[in-house]
C-alpha cells in the first residue's frame, strides 16, 4: 500500500466530462506519486486502474473550486483524492499536451482538404438548459467561410438530416425520457421550438451541399445522449485536420486529441450562461485554434432568453 495517497476518479454522465476527469486524475496522480483508481474508457484505449486505497489518511474532493489549487500548488500528498468535477479548462492540459495524447489511442488525420462541423442536437434541441445556447446558422456560416476546404462535412447525432416534423420531434422526447434527464428533472422546451430551430439548421446549410454524418442508433442507456456508436462519430472527427466546435466537450477533445492544425470554437461556449459560471474552453489557446462567435448569435432572443 502506498501511503503517499490515492487518487479516485468517479467517472460522471458524458464522454468528454469523462477524459477532463481522467486526465485531472492522472496528473495529479503523477504530479504528487500518488496511486490512482478508476474504471476503464476502453472507447479511447483507457484501461481500469485499481489499487488499494489507504482510508486512514485523510480525504480532499477535488471540484471546480479547488482543482488549481491541487494540480498548480501542490501540497495534497499523504491525503486520499476523490474528483468530483467537470474541469473545462484547456490550461490545465497545456504544459503536458503532447503527453496526455499519448494517454489514448492514436487515430490518424487522413481528411486534410476538407472541414468537418460537429452538431449535438437530440438533447440539446428539447431540454431548456441547452436549447437556450443555440444560435443562428449564419453564425455557424462566418465560421466555415474561415477555412480553405473542398467540401463541408457535418457529423451529428441527428437520426435524420431531412425536414422535420412534430412528430420527429416526439420520437427525441420519448428516446430523452427514458435516459438520465425526463422533463422532471432538466425542463423541455415547447416542440414547436425544438421544430423550428431544426429545421433552420437544414435550411441554413443547404446552400454548402454538406455530407451528413447522422448516428441513428439506439442511445446508451445513463449516458446522458451519447448513442451506441459514438466512438465512430469521435474518430471520424479525429480523422480531419479542419475542426468546427460549437459548444461540445466531444468535439473539443477530438480535435485536441487529433492535433487538427486548424480548429474553429465557438467563443462564448455556453452563451446563455453568465461568464463567471463559463470555463475558458471557447478560448482554447492550443496552436492552431481560433474563436469565432458573440452573444449576439443566440437563435432564440425573441423568445426571451438570456
Amino acid at each position: 500500500m502506498n501511503n503517499q495517497g490515492s487518487v479516485i476518479i468517479n467517472f460522471t454522465i458524458g464522454f468528454g466530462n469523462n477524459l477532463f476527469q481522467y486526465c485531472c486524475g492522472r496528473l495529479l496522480a503523477e504530479k504528487n506519486n500518488l496511486q490512482l483508481k478508476h474504471r476503464a474508457i476502453p472507447e479511447v484505449g483507457v484501461s481500469a486502474s485499481d489499487c488499494v486505497v489507504d482510508t486512514s489518511l485523510p480525504t480532499i474532493y477535488i471540484d471546480d473550486n479547488n482543482y488549481k489549487k491541487a494540480l498548480f500548488m501542490g501540497g495534497v500528498s499523504g491525503h486520499n483524492l476523490v474528483i468530483n468535477g467537470y474541469f473545462e479548462d484547456y490550461k490545465i492540459l497545456f504544459s503536458d499536451l503532447d503527453k496526455i495524447r499519448t494517454w489514448f489511442t492514436p487515430y490518424e488525420v487522413t481528411n486534410t482538404k476538407d472541414v468537418i462541423l460537429h452538431l449535438r442536437l437530440q438533447n440539446r434541441l428539447i431540454q431548456v438548459s441547452h436549447n437556450q445556447n443555440h444560435i443562428h446558422a449564419d453564425a455557424f456560416k462566418r465560421a466555415i467561410d474561415q477555412f480553405d476546404f473542398d467540401k463541408l462535412h457535418i457529423v451529428t447525432d441527428a437520426a435524420k438530416w431531412d425536414p422535420y416534423t412534430l412528430d420527429d420531434i416526439e420520437k427525441i422526447r420519448h428516446e430523452i425520457a427514458i435516459g438520465p434527464n425526463p422533463p422532471s428533472n432538466s425542463p423541455w422546451v415547447d416542440a414547436e421550438q425544438s421544430l423550428e430551430y431544426m429545421n433552420h439548421l437544414i435550411e441554413g446549410f443547404k446552400e454548402y451541399d454538406p455530407i451528413v454524418h447522422c448516428n441513428g442508433a439506439e442511445l446508451i442507456e445513463g449516458s446522458g445522449g451519447l448513442r451506441d456508436s459514438f466512438i465512430d462519430d469521435f474518430n471520424l472527427l479525429r480523422s480531419f485536420n479542419q475542426v468546427i466546435i460549437f459548444n461540445s466537450t466531444f468535439s473539443w477533445w477530438a480535435a485536441t486529441l487529433s492535433g487538427a492544425e486548424k480548429v474553429a470554437i465557438f467563443n462564448p461556449w455556453k452563451i446563455a450562461k453568465p461568464v463567471s459560471q463559463r470555463r475558458n474552453l471557447g478560448q482554447t489557446g492550443f496552436p492552431g485554434w481560433w474563436s469565432w462567435g458573440h452573444a449576439g448569435d443566440l437563435y432564440f432572443d425573441k423568445y426571451g432568453i438570456k
